[in-house]
Order: C-alpha cells, then sequence, then structure tokens
C-alpha cells in the first residue's frame, strides 16, 4: 500500500461486522432520489494515494468524505463525534473485534440517517455503522481527510461502473444497463454483496494457480496474497522480500511482506511483475475470511474500466488504452510516512526498511520531514512525496528532517528494494 498498501486488515475487520450486521441490508428502506434532471447518476470522485473517495453531505448538514469500498459490507461512519452533533439516534451497541482479533471495540448502530452523494443522489432514512472513535485514521495514511466508508449494503442496489480515467463512479439502473461487448465477464462470485475473483496467479512460476481475491475498491494496493504459519513442501513467495507496513486496520496495524508476482492474468491480458503484499492469516482469522485468498486493489483495477452488476453478480472488466501495461511502481527509499497536523502536510517516519537508503543515511522512525529536495514539506502532498520516492533508479534525495530539537540533512540515492 504504503498501504495502499493498506486494506488488508481493515478489510478483515469489517468482514467481522458484517458477519454481525447482515441483517442491516435487508432490514433498511432503500429510499434513494436522483438529484435533478439525470438520466444517469454519475459521481465525480478523487484518487487520493489510490483510494476512491466521493462528498457526502450527511443528513443535509455536515459535509464529509467518503471511501467507496466494494470489499466492506456496511456503510461506515468513522467517528461517532459527527453523529452525536446531529443527535443521531442509535439503535443497538456492539463490542467488535480489531484487526488483532483479541481486542474489543465499540460502534453502534445508528438510524435515520440521510447521506446526499455529490449532489447527485439522496438516500434517506439510512441505517448504518458508527465506530465510538476514529479507529482507522485514514487521514495519516492518505494525507487527505476521510470520514465514512460507502459499503456494499449501499451498492447492491446498482450496476456500478468506476472509469478511473476520468474518476467518475457510474451508479446504473439495472433494469436499463445494457452490458457492452468490448467489457470481458471475470470469473466471479458474490458473498454478501461482496465480489470475489477466481484468477490465475503466478508468484514466483509463469505457469500460474487460481486464487479467490476479494475485488476491493477500498484498499489502494496493487495485489494481497494470504500464506500461513508453519512448515509447507511449496512456499509459494518470491525470492526477493521486504518487510512492509500493509494496512492500517481497525483498532491496529498490519506488517508483513512485499515483493513481486510474475504474473496475474486479467481480462485477457497478462499483468507482469506485479507489486504484491504477503499477510500472515492465522487459521482462526481465516475463517471469517470467506475463503478468500488475498486482494485485488485499486493499483490494478485503475488500469481498466470496471463494472460490477450488483443484481445478477456480474464483474467486467476492460483494459484502458496502454494503461494495463504501464510498470508497477515501488518505493526506492525504504521510508513509510504519516500524515499529521491541521491541514495533514506535516510528516513523520513510521518505519525504516532495514538495509535501505534511508536506513543507511540514519534515518529513524519519528523524525520528522520539513523538505524534500529544497521543497518546504507543507507544499507538497503525502502522494507527491510517495512519488519522489518512487523516482528512477539512481536519482538524489536530500531531506531536511527534525529529530530532538534539532534540524539536519540527510541525503540518499534510489535504488531497487524488490
Amino acid at each position: 500500500m504504503y498501504l495502499i498498501r493498506f486494506s488488508g486488515t481493515r478489510v478483515s475487520a469489517l468482514v467481522i461486522l458484517g458477519l454481525l450486521l447482515s441483517w442491516v441490508t435487508k432490514a433498511q428502506r432503500l429510499d434513494m432520489k436522483v438529484l435533478g434532471n439525470r438520466t444517469l447518476i454519475e459521481i465525480p470522485f478523487d484518487l487520493e494515494n489510490d483510494f476512491i473517495v466521493i462528498p457526502v453531505l450527511l443528513n443535509n448538514a455536515v459535509p464529509l468524505r467518503f471511501i467507496i469500498d466494494t470489499g466492506a459490507e456496511n456503510t461506515v461512519i468513522l467517528d461517532k463525534t459527527v453523529t452525536d452533533l446531529l443527535n443521531v439516534s442509535y439503535r443497538r451497541t456492539f463490542q467488535v473485534r480489531g484487526a488483532d482479533l483479541e481486542s474489543e471495540l465499540t460502534a453502534y448502530l445508528a438510524t435515520g440517517v440521510s447521506l446526499r452523494l455529490a449532489d447527485r443522489l439522496l438516500a434517506r432514512n439510512r441505517t448504518v455503522l458508527v465506530l465510538e472513535e476514529n479507529y482507522f485514521n485514514f487521514e495519516r495514511v492518505t494525507g487527505t481527510n476521510v470520514h465514512g466508508i460507502l459499503g456494499a449494503d449501499f451498492l447492491m442496489r446498482f450496476v456500478v461502473e468506476f472509469d478511473f480515467r476520468k474518476q467518475v463512479m457510474t451508479l446504473h439502473d439495472p433494469a436499463k444497463y445494457r452490458h457492452r461487448r468490448s467489457f470481458v465477464e471475470i470469473d466471479a462470485d458474490f458473498v454478501r454483496h461482496r465480489p470475489y475473483l477466481n484468477l490465475e496467479v503466478g508468484i514466483i512460476r509463469d505457469q500460474p494457480t487460481t486464487r479467490r481475491l476479494l475485488l476491493d475498491t477500498g484498499a489502494g494496493l496493487s495485489l494481497l496474497i494470504h500464506t500461513y504459519p508453519g512448515p509447507t513442501d511449496d512456499v509459494d513467495l518470491p525470492e526477493q522480500t521486504i518487510p512492509a507496513y500493509i494496512a492500517n486496520g481497525l483498532g491496529g496495524t498490519l506488517s508483513g511482506s512485499v515483493g513481486r508476482s510474475r504474473v496475474v492474468h486479467l481480462a485477457d491480458r497478462k499483468l507482469t511483475n506485479v507489486i504484491t503484499y504477503f499477510q500472515e492469516v492465522d487459521t482462526v482469522g481465516a475463517t471469517f475470511m470467506n475463503d478468500r485468498e488475498g486482494i485485488v486493489g485499486n493499483r490494478i483495477l485503475k488500469r481498466f474500466r470496471a463494472v460490477i452488476h450488483y443484481p445478477r453478480e456480474k464483474v467486467y472488466l476492460r483494459p484502458e488504452g496502454k494503461r494495463w501495461k504501464q510498470k508497477f511502481r515501488y518505493d526506492r527509499s525504504g521510508l513509510g510516512l504519516l500524515a499529521g497536523g491541521d491541514n495533514l502536510r506535516k510528516y513523520s517516519v513510521s518505519y525504516v526498511v532495514p538495509g535501505s537508503p534511508a536506513d543507511r543515511a540514519g534515518i529513524q522512525v519519528r523524525d520528522r520531514i520539513r523538505a524534500v529536495n529544497g521543497v518546504p514539506a507543507s507544499l507538497l502532498s503525502l502522494e507527491s512525496i510517495i512519488r519522489k520516492f518512487q523516482g528512477r533508479v539512481g536519482k538524489k534525495i536530500k531531506l531536511r528532517i527534525y529529530r530532538s530539537g534539532r534540524l539536519q540533512d540527510v541525503t540518499f540515492v534510489l535504488e531497487d528494494l524488490i
């Protein structure tokens, strides 16, 4: 991911919530009104660090920003402070398990909530999940404010089309939607309105094997593969991996490793050298995953035009020009950053890969980044800094960092880590 690397644990936690709350989807009224004289519901979105983010007006009063998340069963408001201000009614309180499957966190069911999406669609009388506090802190890993998650309970009424090139999500009326022949149907099945793709993936071999992967627009990564503890005679992992921070989860974070898969077959195309994260999953946690073997995220999906036909439980993809064969880029610095401050323009080091250029330069966790190649960090977005760290091999990076009350300059040269 750098999460974005990041959605593995969060999705797993929401799967657990979904088991508790699946009755909500059946119980609430789908009272939706198209705003304006429109034949199509086209909702522009921002692609923030490879998260799909849209504006949402809560109860016609509070402007918020939600992530579109096909991997989440329920719509979620991330911080109860928001709904408390509006005197929202809470129907039930839950104790739910966090990302570590051990800690207990508090969540509520809020009823009678209205959501206005980008002044295109008004959804009234919704039932949503509200977290006691912002366990995710998405803004720190995305560099932008995020207040909620729009899940499958909302999307399931429509044929949902994602145009990543134009950054538009279109909600089609299933009765009027006509499938286009240029789209390739993907072998898929749905569990509680979440799509699982059966894809051919070769991690260390050109001969791929079929893996069952959750199609997750709430993941800003390319591909995540689950691994399991204990000895095995056939470890399907790449030879070269490095430690990685994979996900910011519900009540915790997820670490693992990252490497490259040799080949992924998708929509009659062959993607090569695909950045792949590896998450070790305990067999206890696996029972909540519907036999999934990993996740396909937006860094793959944005190479295609994607259609999810929820009523018919179909998934279609169409390669987008030459975008589908662009090289998968990964960090060449060994640095992970988190955003903070009132405007999310203060950056601190969250991890350093051992032996990486940043590590050899002496950069440490909790160092604060004040400038990058002479440009004040306050003028840069988190995404733009990450892109600089993915620059060409041999490019020199000069950072001004703040540590223990002192400013110092450090320099390193980018190199391939995987």
